[in-house]
């Protein structure tokens, strides 16, 4: 019915939005629906991030897709290193390392 999604949306407005802007204050996010995109500024920082989220699911009786939960190295040109995981894709966009020339 239609109103699922709108009670789906309210739920994790206050279990998930609420609780990373209290939690985690100057860590950025964006969720559409039950995804959602968090910008790290370390490996360290996103598995810390990532450890208290999954807790936090199970503390609301859900839990993360382990096929769509995982940590992705967004490289630029002043980040040299690689990762396992260098691409990802929301709502629909696939964002990936590029280089811009001129």
């Amino acid at each position: 019915s239609a109103i699922s999604p709108l009670l789906a949306n309210l739920f994790l407005h206050y279990a998930f939005d609420n609780w990373m802007a209290n939690r985690f204050p100057t860590v950025p996010f964006e969720r559409y629906a039950d995804d959602s995109v968090v910008h790290c500024k370390s490996e360290a920082q996103a598995r810390e991030v990532l450890a208290a989220i999954a807790q936090r699911m199970v503390e609301v009786g859900l839990e993360l897709h382990p096929g769509k939960t995982r940590l992705v190295y967004c490289k630029d040109k002043n980040r040299k290193g690689s990762a396992e995981h260098e691409q990802f894709t929301f709502l629909g966009y696939t964002f990936r390392p590029r280089l811009a020339v001129g």
